[in-house]
């Protein structure tokens, strides 16, 4: 009988933050711990450094998440927003700059250093973006065949992303070469698994973003949300966003054209809203001031701690979700979906594509879901919302339900630990 591989290796970043997705790759550490793997992870910090720290149970896990929270300890802007930085990104992905930052390097030097000097194997997943972590395992799996099982974990596409720049040829060689480099590849949405396998015929698993942090804590206390913006009005239909908005990801003129054609059209109805965007939403500002929508219709508050943004999420009369626009959503499908599942609170999606891989989740776990797609189609659904408020939206009443798809991530972690 083949034993089992002992170790799971884990090459992310932003396992030291807040960030949504630090919550996927904290799943996946707990799955492998569970799964009795000893873990080590090795996180890229900024530009310079990485971590290199060792787990063997979930209170060591719960201890590094802790230590790098207080090491980057506030809410952190998002390096979408602004002139320069959207300039900078451009100029980042153009050069495939996150390829060879100065850890990227360090990680692929400190990883042949130890893999030369052991003989058994182990499990490496690199968690993606930042892509290059799956750079450096593809290239440590080349060079050490026979001690790595070499696992891919996609959170987004790289080239294939339509809102990222570069050039799409050398980006789509590069990330072709690496998940067929890799033992097992997997994503968070089946729309997302096809693209991969229809361009780089890879079979792709999917393992959706179950939002584990909102179950496995105490609900949030609720609010009085004009503690975070005054401007927001408690008489009103609060329908809140939570999150940031990257350029060209969202049909941010049509969203914002509904709220101006409801109020120019049944200003009555538009008196019953308020939208409100709280994190990193310049795309939405921009295009509110662009078509003359402000406060009270529309709202903005910055940045706000986690806890505090899930006491916002609590509160709200409905959760909004954006879906990514484009032909099936492309097949996005992001962590928020299941934050506010797991809240309990109703969802009105906007831009929906029917039988998207969102469209069939809301179907399955609430019984209903929404397809509105343009302004005058979102104008109408806000109004019917201002009119008989939020019980027409979908909604999940057993947040436990969820929890089933957890068995997948555990399927694939004893995969990956038997793969020999």
């Amino acid at each position: 009988m083949t034993p089992r591989l002992r170790e799971a290796w884990f090459l992310t970043s932003e396992l030291e933050s807040e960030r949504a997705s630090s919550f996927r790759q904290e799943r996946w550490c707990r799955i492998f711990l569970e799964a009795g793997a000893t873990l080590r992870i090795f996180n890229l910090r900024g530009a310079f450094d990485h971590s290199d720290a060792v787990c063997t149970d979930a209170e060591a896990l719960a201890a590094f998440r802790r230590e790098g929270l207080a090491r980057y300890r506030g809410p952190q802007a998002s390096v979408r927003e602004g002139v320069h930085v959207r300039a900078l990104r451009r100029l980042k992905h153009l050069l495939l700059a996150d390829l060879y930052l100065p850890n990227v390097i360090k990680l692929y030097r400190r990883l042949d250093e130890l893999l030369g000097a052991r003989s058994e194997p182990v499990m490496l997943m690199a968690s993606s973006p930042p892509f290059s972590v799956a750079v450096v395992g593809a290239l440590i799996k080349r060079r050490h065949p026979d001690k790595v099982v070499f696992a891919v974990d996609m959170r987004d596409a790289w080239a294939l992303h339509n809102a990222l720049g570069g050039i799409k040829a050398i980006k789509r060689a590069i990330e072709c070469r690496v998940l067929r480099r890799a033992d097992r590849v997997t994503t968070v949405s089946k729309g997302l698994a096809d693209e991969f396998q229809a361009h780089y015929g890879v079979e792709v698993g999917v393992m959706y973003n179950v939002a584990t942090h909102y179950l496995d804590v105490p609900p949030a206390p609720r609010i009085d949300l004009r503690e975070v913006n005054p401007q927001i009005d408690p008489a009103r239909a609060v329908l809140v966003y939570t999150g940031s908005t990257p350029e060209h990801h969202y049909d941010l003129a049509a969203i914002v054209g509904a709220v101006a054609r409801l109020k120019r059209e049944r200003p009555a109805l538009a008196q019953r809203l308020q939208l409100v965007f709280v994190g990193a939403c310049d795309e939405v500002r921009r295009e509110a001031q662009a078509q003359g929508v402000g406060a009270p219709e529309i709202v903005f508050v910055s940045h706000l701690p986690h806890a505090t943004a899930r006491s916002v999420q609590a509160s709200a009369t409905a959760l909004l979700f954006l879906a990514h626009h484009g032909p099936n959503n492309l097949g996005v499908v992001s962590t928020k979906l299941f934050e506010y599942l797991c809240l309990g609170q109703p969802v009105l999606p906007l831009d929906l594509c029917e039988c998207s891989d969102v469209d069939v989740l809301l179907r399955r776990y609430c019984g209903a879901s929404i397809n509105a797609h343009g302004e005058q189609a979102i104008a109408a659904l806000l109004a019917g919302v201002a009119e008989q408020g939020p019980a027409v939206l979908p909604r999940l009443g057993n947040v436990q339900r969820v929890r089933e798809l957890l068995e997948d991530y555990r399927r694939h972690a004893e995969e990956l630990l038997k793969a020999r």
